[in-house]
């Protein structure tokens, strides 16, 4: 189990909750800059964890579609 301010993410400097919080208006399909207003973090800051859920989303559908 990890340890630190956030276990769902390895080494990051955002709290769990504000990782949630993104996790959620990511889901809900909005722009970097609107997450980056309702998290409080910045739009650089935001941007790597969008680009990380969707390399996931990615790796998973190739992994369950047929070849």
């Amino acid at each position: 189990m990890m340890t630190g301010p956030n276990c769902y993410f390895h080494r990051s400097r955002v709290s769990a909750r504000k990782f949630r919080l993104l996790l959620r208006l990511f889901c809900l399909d909005m722009e970097a800059i609107k997450i980056a207003k309702l998290t409080g973090l910045n739009r650089n800051s935001v941007n790597p964890y969008l680009r990380h859920f969707r390399e996931c989303i990615t790796t998973l559908c190739e992994a369950e579609s047929p070849p």
